[in-house]
């Protein structure tokens, strides 16, 4: 009887290894394939229009140009300056 024991153990022992095993392996398989599925979603992997510099056609960006707004304020500044003088001149005369 103790060698019948002994043997249920074993193959009790080996089966629960085998089921632990078996879980993990369809776990991790779910998991990947979930992976699979969300980095396919192409809205994930795109970066936004909004966010990306513009691109000439060979995908060089395009550098931009004209004033900023330090300068067209420094020029606003200029002409309303300028303005009064000529308005205090005027009004001199």
């Amino acid at each position: 009887m103790d060698l019948l024991d002994s043997l249920g153990e074993t193959l009790g022992g080996v089966w629960d290894s085998a089921m632990q095993g078996g879980e993990q392996w369809v776990q991790s398989w779910f998991d990947n394939e979930a992976d699979k599925v969300a980095s396919a979603a192409p809205e994930q992997n795109r970066v936004p229009q909004y966010l990306e510099p513009a691109k000439q056609p060979t995908g060089q960006p395009i550098q931009p140009t004209g004033m900023d707004t330090q300068t067209m304020l420094l020029i606003g500044g200029g002409v309303v300056v300028s303005l009064a003088v000529v308005v205090l001149l005027m009004k001199g005369k």
